[in-house]
């Protein structure tokens, strides 16, 4: 059977296509593709740099400093225990609650501690509050936090001799 006898006709809506135009649509068609690309990842490089945290490389630098500090950490045999609260009837205000202990099991007094609520995801929500003591080795505060969901809370606390004690947790604020 040839085309000669069969109802085939080509459409003339658009002219002959040819090799030319097929090629054309390609290119326009990958043109078009890598350039929202290029769109989008320089709107994602520009908006957001990826350091969530001023003089990284400084930091990086002084990391056998950090490691001593968790080592002088370590040889303090402290331990403690952290615990939040929603406040009922206080929109998204929260209560932490940080207790101390010594390689003993007693209660650490009179230290300075300050608590901070970051968010891993979105900067410029930190709260950050010092504790006061409630009682022998409790240390309380209430934060008001702008959102709900997935919070670090980092303790620092220092003691009268300059010992120092970090420790941070990851926690879930629901209504």
């Amino acid at each position: 059977m040839s085309i000669e006898n069969s109802d085939f006709r080509p459409s003339t809506r658009f002219g002959k296509i040819t090799g030319r135009h097929a090629l054309a649509g390609f290119i326009l068609f990958f043109a078009i593709v890598f350039g929202v690309n290029g769109l989008m990842v320089y709107r994602a490089l520009s908006t957001f740099d990826g350091v969530e945290v001023e003089g990284a490389y400084q930091k990086g630098r002084a990391y056998n400093d950090v490691l001593a500090r968790m080592e002088a950490q370590r040889s303090l045999g402290w331990t403690s225990s952290i615990e939040t609260d929603q406040v009922t009837g206080a929109g998204h205000e929260t209560a932490l609650r940080v207790t101390f202990a010594d390689a003993t099991g007693a209660p650490v007094r009179d230290l300075s501690v300050q608590g901070t609520f970051w968010r891993p995801v979105v900067a410029g929500e930190d709260r950050r509050m010092n504790l006061t003591e409630t009682a022998p080795g409790a240390y309380e505060a209430v934060f008001d936090l702008e959102h709900l969901g997935n919070w670090l809370i980092r303790i620092a606390a220092s003691g009268a001799n300059g010992e120092t004690f970090v420790e941070e947790k990851r926690v879930i604020i629901r209504d």
